[in-house]
């Protein structure tokens, strides 16, 4: 906690413009993330863009698991002396350990660079981002030093996993089918736990939240995966000019759908409506988009 106190006396004296970058890194950067993988997906690299979709739900499904698990508080709630950023506390949700959006980077930007680690500036770049971004969780007081320690260790266990895993299915792609039920089975199961444990805390209702959200997003990537395979299978050999219009066209309908999907759902109630809203925006990505601009492209040939 001493490590956090110092950064907090340094965060309160130094110029506000350093809190905003490291917000900025924390926030913006991190949540860009699923654009990211999207947008590789659609007019990059498919089987890439699958690979870092499957390590950054599998690390955020991991990391939630364990933080209800753990159960332990924000540092600011275990040591009066912390006070957490204003502007980053919203973004603060659930309990502490291990980091949230650590995770996110580190499983992203962690796969990104395995992919490109012969380009020399986006490896570094993408090792850079995770740096910052652990660090960005110390700086706003949202974690300790463990916290995000601990996410990165959870976003390589994660890579090494689904690394495994498709390696395992380059053997065995008939069972495609078998892969999808499988993680959406463990998925909900895993959130059923979390749901009924006995947990010490009061109003323990926001703590278990983000579990809904990591169950969405498990099921959306997994039952979308497996219908673009069967029934889409659109092809990434097509002009720079589509590639373009394919990511600025699904970036905003996947902005689009981040803004107003707590809305459409606002009816099922604030856990069943993160799981819902979280689904959708993966089933988009990986199928539902994709079977649209399949589509147009073809009737344009």
């Amino acid at each position: 906690m001493d490590y956090l106190y110092a950064l907090q006396s340094l965060r309160e004296a130094g110029p506000d413009f350093i809190n905003y970058f490291f917000l900025f890194i924390s926030e913006v950067i991190v949540k860009s993330g699923v654009l990211l993988v999207a947008i590789i997906f659609w007019s990059c690299n498919k089987q890439q863009g699958i690979i870092i979709g499957m390590s950054y739900v599998s690390a955020f499904s991991i990391n939630q698991t364990v933080k209800n698990i753990a159960c332990i508080p924000r540092p600011w709630l275990l040591d009066s002396r912390l006070h957490v950023d204003p502007l980053a506390e919203k973004g603060a949700t659930g309990f502490s350990f291990p980091s949230g959006h650590t995770v996110t980077a580190a499983s992203v930007f962690g796969q990104l660079s395995v992919w490109k680690r012969k380009n020399k500036g986006l490896f570094i770049t993408s090792i850079l981002i995770i740096i910052l971004t652990a660090f960005s969780r110390n700086w706003l007081g949202c974690h300790t030093l463990k916290d995000v320690v601990f996410a990165v260790i959870v976003a390589g266990i994660s890579l090494c996993l689904i690394n495994f895993l498709v390696f395992l299915f380059s053997k065995h792609q008939d069972k495609d089918w078998l892969f999808c039920l499988t993680g959406c089975l463990l998925s909900i199961i895993i959130l059923l736990i979390m749901q009924f444990k006995p947990y010490q805390q009061e109003n323990v209702y926001p703590l278990i939240t983000d579990c809904y959200t990591s169950c969405g997003m498990t099921c959306g990537m997994l039952v979308g995966w497996l219908l673009e395979r069967r029934f889409v299978n659109f092809s990434i050999e097509v002009p720079v000019s589509t590639k373009v219009w394919r990511s600025l066209i699904g970036s905003l309908l996947i902005l689009l759908l981040y803004i107003s999907g707590g809305k459409l759902f606002a009816f099922m109630g604030d856990h069943m409506a993160h799981l819902a809203k979280y689904f959708l925006i993966f089933l988009v990505i990986i199928y539902i988009y994709p079977l649209i601009f399949n589509m147009i492209e073809r009737r344009q040939k």
